[in-house]
Formats: C-alpha cells, structure tokens, sequence
C-alpha cells in the first residue's frame, strides 16, 4: 500500500485504469444485448417476485433473539413441556360482577371467543374456573358455575365463593371486584405443524413406532396465525363493546399484532412517498422524463428482487427489517444517478448514445463499486448482533445494496440503449444545484487556508457531542412506540392497572428425582418464594398473581377437611400430598399438566407483572434468582424463564449488538477505505469525518433523552457504510488532483467544484428517504429516520469542512515538499 509517492500513485493509476476498461468492456457487452439483458434482470427479478405470497411478518418477542440463545432454548424446552405462558388476557371493566344480567353477558362473550377464534387451546373465565370442594367425603373437582344462579340466594354463593377463593383473586378477578378477566390460551404449535401420536411412545416400541415429527423440530404457531387469532378475538369484541361493558385485551400476541400491523401501514406509505420524493428530486435534478423513469424502474426492480431473496431466504418482515425498502431504494437512486450523470454530460458534449453509455460506466463504475463496498460493509457489520431480526439485516442489506449495483450496471445500460436518449439542452442538468456547489467550493477553499478555525472549534463541539453521548440511556418497550390513545397501549395500561400485569415469569424447579414434589417442606418453600419475589418488586414492577402446584395441594387438602378455610395449607407429610394429588387427578381434572410433569419431578412458578421498560427487569431478575437459590437451600435446581427474561435478553442484546456492530464497521470499513485510497494515511484520516455524525447522533440523544432501542442501535452502524459514500468521492478526486497540481488547495477547490453535485445530491436524497420514516406511528422509526437525516447532514459538512482541514494539516508538509521539487525543476 503505498503513501502518496510516485510508484505508489503509478500502481495505483495502473489498477485503475485496468478497472475502468473492464468496465467500458462490459458496458458495450450490455449494449450490444441490450434485449437479453433486459429479458434476463426482469425474468430473475420476476421469480423472485413470485415468492411474495409467502412473505411473512413476526415480531414476536421470541423473534428478537436468535433461535440458539441459552433462554430462547430454555423457553421452548418449558413450552414443550408445559404449552403456552404468554395468554391472552381480556378483561372486562363496568357492571356489577355478582348480577346476573353482567354473568349472562359474560357467559356469552365466553362462548363467542370459544366458538369463533381460531387456534385456540382453551378459553377460562368465571364461567367456567376450577372450584374444588368436598362432598359428602368425595373430593369434587368442577366448574365454579356449573349451575347457573337464578336466584339471588344463588348469586350470592357464587359471589361468596369467588370472594373467598385466593385463586381467583388478579386472575380472574381484580382485587376490587370491579374487574373480571378472561384468559385465551393460543395453540402451541402451528396448524401446518406434522401430527404428533400422543401416545406412540407408550406402545410395544416396534422400529418406526415414534412419530414421523419426533426428528423434527416444533413448529410453534405462525405469524400468521398468532394474527388471526388476534383480529378474530378483536371482531368478538367489538360486537360486544359498551359503555357498561368495556373490553381491553393485552399480552404477547396482542403486541405482537400491533407491531405487525403497524408495519404494514407504513410500507403501504414508505415505499409510494419514497418514490415520489425520489422522483421529484430526480425531476429538480435533470429536468426530464427519462432521467426520472428509468432510475425508479432499476431501483424498483432491485428492491422487488431483494424482497424475493428475503423470502427465499426464509426470513420474516420485523420492526430490523423494515428500515430496508427505503434504505434500498435511496441508495439505489444515488447508484443510477452517477451513471445517469455523465450519460447525459457526454450527449451534451455530442458523444452518441451508445458510446456515452459505455464512457458512463467506466467514469463511474468504480466508484459506484467501490461505495456499493464500503456500504455493505457497514451494513454486515448487524450480523455480529445478537437479536435475530438484526443479523437479518446484516444478511439482506448487503445483498440488496449489491442487487442495486449490480442493477444499475446491468439493467440501467440496457433500458439506456433501448430508450430514445436525446442530448439534453448544455446547462439543463443539475443547474439547480450550481450556487450550491460555489458555497461548498468556498467553505473547502476556507477549510484548507484557515484549518485550525476549523478544527479547533470541532474539536470542542467533539467534547461537548461526548459530554452527551456519555448519558444515553437504552431501552425496549414496545408500547411507548405507539400514541398514548392507541388502543393497544390503552388496553394494556388497563389491565396492568386493574388485574396487575400481562407478562410472565416462570421459576422451573427441578427436584431431580420422581415424586420430588410430594416434599411438603418444599411446597412450602415455594410459597416463600411467591411472597419474597413479590416483596422484591418495586413500582412499577409488581408480582400480581401467583400459581403453583402448591395451591393445587392446599386447595385439595381444604376440600377434603370438610372445606374449612383454616385447611387451606399444605399437608404434614409426603404420603398426605401424593394421595390428595392422585385423588385431584382421578377428578377428571388435567390442570396439573399445566404445572407438573407426569413425574412430579419439575414444576412450575408462575407469577405475572406489568408490561414495563425491559431495562427494569434485568435487576429484578438478579435478585429475584439470589432470593429463590436462597430459599430452595439446594433442594432442588432451578432454571428462570418465561417472557420477562427474553425482554431483558432483548434489553441486553441492544447494548451489546449496538457496540458490536460500530466497532465491526469500523475495523472493516477502515482497511477498506485504506486499500481503496491506496494510503494509509489518508485511509485513517477519512475516517473522522465519517465518525463524527455517529458522535453528533449519540449526543443529540444523550443530551435529548432519547432511548437507544432495537431501532435506533442501528442508526450508527448504517451511518458509518452510508457516509463514507461521499468521502470515498472526495478523496478518490482528491488524490487524482493533488498528484497533477501538488496544490492543496487547488486539489480541495477543484474535488468539491467537480463532485459538489453528486455530494449535494446523494446528502439530499439520504435526508429525503430518512425523512420518509417520519410518517409512521411508530415513535422508533419516527426517531430513526430523523436521526439518520441528521447524521446525513453531518456527514456532508463534515466533508466539506473537517476534510479539507484534517488534509490540510496532514499534507501540508509533503505539498510544501512538491511544490519545491516542482520550483526547482
């Protein structure tokens, strides 16, 4: 790698050279078939396209994070075994509990979610919730309104036995029984999912006698699915919508849905406004029609065939992905254009069209490669993170951006060579944008006569931008992306406020040998554990309700003591609780497979809180674990899991996948500035510029309070392959005439005079489609897109002033050199 000196600028001359005639060569290749060129980008982009029906969106918590993670794993081995935690809770606000006008109308609602949602396990309200008690000396396990109440004697023993039984108490009933609930269990598995013979294992053994999907892996419910569940329970509930009788409905899958849909409304606006802006700045810049069609065409088809390749790939639309349409679309335009550029520049100086397409791709095919580089550079840099929906984007982006380019040098050519091309009237292109260009020509001829003006009060801006970005904070959750009147938000600050939580929270106890669970003196240490972990909380963390197989046990051993409430405990001995835990199940009762094992070995805790900011749960956790290790006194092992775990994974994985992916871009980016600039020094000193939008993103969030999110992590990383674009421009020209003239200043002059446009034009583009994110309701990608706007703008004062500055200081002493060596030849 050379520094600057004369066999170093040879050999670089040399390769550069080579690389343009390849690209003149392939130019006249594309021209000569222009048709098949034609006939082979639209045929490939046509299949890809085909696979659009498949396209699926997920945004499920689990999603976030990749499918190896120590918690994602120990949370499909717990759904495997004990089904869905995350239930859908519909509460019911208004009217009187205990009335029987309020229970008909209860019973209906019950029976329409029931008959009329799809994929759905189990539906359980006061309707239809356990009561156990004892009869005659039977213990009877039912229904707590197997008769219905037609009295008011009637009403006022269920209103009793709902009153007096713990169960019910945030779980069905809020504690001022002024709120009931409903809980809607979704199927584990997706209805595509290979039917499983439940009881194949228990058979004679013979070869191939375990399910054809024992060697496959669980295909849990769909997206599509989970959405369908929503949108159906949504309908029964708007049909029994009133004053009277008000609905709310929370949980993972309601969530999820409101982000999916969320998305899907702005692509229906992102992708059409991005286009249109494209094309108005297309119509300001070269004022024809064929200027503004033909760019849109290439960047459309290469986002419809990185769509395609999304799909084959097998990868989900998520709240990561969705930044791609624009980000493709914009950096598509800015490809076409160079191409465009200097098409029309040479029909302006009366070069035919076929030749000026081919001396377009060789001006421009290198520095379009070169960027199309350092882009996706910076872009792979998300596959380092640890959330699933972000390597997801490090895979596609970097793909599309090729697609783009090599959709520009394909298609663009060939649709140039089929198209009339008439030669554009001298001065017509980009004439707009010249008064521009002479405040960038003079602000760099300032930078290079004044560069301690220049960098001096940078550098203090620097170290106040750090001051800032020292304060970030992080964040996840998912709620706050919404309006405040949004009905989801609405719903689930309800039911957090009435019933205490929508999240769960499992504790897996296991007790490592059959039958471990008969343990009085360990039932009773879960109970401890439920009221330590509860007194842990703190607002607006608070642990609503409870279950166990303990409350199994006591509310079994209260029924057979004559139901008296003073029974309500665990029994003294072993043999007392496998006996009242095999009457239960001889009940015809199944509800201890949602907290037990077939073995009594392992079981479940599980507690519910409110859906709040993932980074409160972190700590919580820890402590939480503290408590539990000290009250199971080695008893017994114990493993934590449940959705609250996978939001502070997810919590955790922004800080370390945000760290990740700058440092990747930058070690990548770096060398690859190095070698493409052919100098070590000059690689490390185009590197400021395109750091300091990052420093002035990270302040604007520190001193704004702006949460760094799963959205927002990626701002920097983005910004990083996106911004080099322009400095790879600058320099490129730069060194060229600072070889010729060994004049600083006329080398800054004449870069920013010859590549002002495409400097202004590229930043006005990234401004233009970042702002696109500024329509959406989603309050991250709102702040995303406005972020990335700003950082674009950085991005170009920085190479406009601290440049030329850094050059200054950096060359001035081998101009000197050269200049000398020049006078005294």
């Amino acid at each position: 790698m050379s520094s600057g000196d004369a066999p170093g600028a040879r050999s670089e001359s040399t390769w550069r050279a080579a690389v343009e005639a390849g690209f003149a060569r392939w130019g006249r290749i594309v021209v000569r078939h222009r048709w098949l060129a034609l006939v082979l980008s639209v045929a490939m982009t046509g299949w890809l396209v085909s696979h659009l029906p498949q396209l699926e969106i997920d945004n499920s918590t689990e999603s976030f994070l990749t499918t190896d993670a120590p918690n994602v794993v120990l949370y499909n081995a717990f759904r495997e075994q004990f089904g869905r935690d995350d239930k859908i809770v519909v509460a019911v606000e208004g009217g009187d509990l205990f009335s029987l006008p309020f229970l008909e109308r209860l019973r209906d609602l019950h029976e329409a979610l029931e008959n009329d949602v799809p994929y759905v396990t189990e539906v359980e309200s006061l309707v239809n919730a356990r009561f156990t008690r004892g009869e005659a000396g039977e213990l009877v396990v039912g229904e707590l309104l197997e008769e219905w109440p037609e009295t008011a004697e009637a009403l006022a023993v269920f209103e009793e036995r709902v009153r007096s039984n713990p169960l019910y108490q945030n779980a069905l009933v809020s504690s001022d029984y002024r709120v009931t609930a409903i809980a809607v269990t979704p199927d584990t598995y997706s209805s595509e999912a290979p039917q499983v013979d439940e009881l194949g294992g228990f058979g004679e053994g013979g070869e191939g006698s375990e399910g054809a999907a024992d060697d496959e892996a669980p295909v849990y419910m769909k997206p599509g699915e989970g959405d369908a569940v929503i949108e159906s329970i949504y309908a029964v509930l708007d049909r029994f919508q009133a004053d009277d009788f008000r609905l709310h409905m929370a949980g993972a899958l309601p969530l999820t849905w409101r982000i999916n849909d969320g998305m899907e409304r702005d692509f229906s606006i992102f992708i059409p406004t991005t286009l249109g802006l494209m094309g108005l700045v297309l119509g300001l810049l070269f004022r024809r029609v064929g200027g503004v069609v033909l760019p849109l065409m290439v960047v459309g088809l290469s986002l419809a065939a990185a769509v395609g390749v999304m799909i084959v790939l097998g990868i989900p639309g998520s709240s990561a992905v969705q930044i791609l349409p624009v980000f493709l679309l914009t950096v598509g335009v800015c490809d076409a254009v160079h191409v465009l550029a200097i098409v029309y520049r040479y029909r302006m100086e009366g070069m035919d069209k076929e030749e000026a397409i081919v001396q377009a791709l060789a001006h421009s095919g290198l520095a379009i490669l070169m960027t199309s580089v350092t882009t996706a550079a910076g872009m792979v840099s998300f596959i380092t993170s640890e959330m699933a929906a972000v390597q997801d984007l490090g895979i596609l982006a970097p793909i599309g951006v090729l697609l783009a380019f090599v959709y520009t040098v394909v298609l663009l050519p060939a649709l140039l060579a089929v198209f009339p091309l008439p030669a554009p009237k001298r001065g017509r292109i980009a004439q707009g944008l010249f008064p521009f260009e002479s405040f960038l020509v003079s602000a760099g001829r300032f930078a290079v006569r004044a560069p301690w003006r220049v960098l001096v009060p940078t550098a203090g801006i620097v170290s106040i931008a750090v001051l800032g970005a020292v304060q970030i904070t992080f964040s996840h959750n998912g709620l706050k992306w919404f309006p405040e009147d949004d009905r989801t938000r609405v719903d689930f600050e309800a039911i957090d406020r009435f019933l205490g939580g929508s999240v769960t929270l499992d504790v897996l106890v296991d007790t490592g040998e059959p039958g471990g669970l008969y343990d009085p003196d360990l039932l009773r240490a879960l109970e401890r554990i439920e009221f330590d972990v509860a007194n842990l909380a703190q607002d607006p963390i608070v642990v609503a309700d409870a279950v166990s197989i303990r409350e199994i046990v006591e509310e079994t051993h209260q029924a057979l003591n004559e139901n008296r409430p003073e029974m309500r405990r665990v029994p003294d001995s072993r043999n007392a609780v496998a006996q009242e835990l095999l009457l239960f199940e001889q009940s015809g009762s199944d509800d201890t497979e949602e907290l037990v094992d077939s073995e009594f070995r392992v079981t479940r805790l599980n507690m519910r809180i409110p859906f709040v900011d993932a980074l409160l749960y972190p700590d919580f956790l820890a402590e939480a674990e503290q408590v539990i290790a000290a009250r199971l006194d080695g008893r017994a092992t114990f493993q934590i899991t449940g959705l609250m775990t996978l939001l502070a994974d997810i919590f955790d994985a922004v800080i370390v996948s945000m760290s990740r992916s700058y440092v990747f871009a930058f070690c990548v980016i770096t060398p690859l500035m190095m070698l493409l600039l052919g100098s070590l020094r000059r690689g490390l000193v185009s590197m400021v510029p395109n750091l300091l939008p990052i420093v002035a993103v990270l302040a604007v969030m520190g001193w704004g309070r702006i949460a760094i999110d799963t959205t927002t992590m990626m701002v920097g990383a983005m910004v990083i392959g996106i911004a080099v674009d322009d400095t790879i421009h600058f320099m490129h020209k730069f060194q060229g005439y600072f070889e010729q003239s060994a004049n600083l200043e006329l080398a800054v002059t004449e870069t920013l005079r010859t590549t002002g446009s495409a400097l202004l034009f590229t930043t006005f583009v990234l401004i233009a489609g970042f702002s696109v994110f500024g329509l959406s309701e989603m309050s991250n990608m709102r702040v995303f897109g406005l972020l990335s706007a700003f950082a674009a703008g950085v991005a170009l004062l920085a190479d406009v002033f601290v440049a030329p500055a850094l050059l200054a200081v950096v060359e001035g002493a081998r101009a000197r050199k050269l200049a000398a060596r020049a006078a005294g030849a």
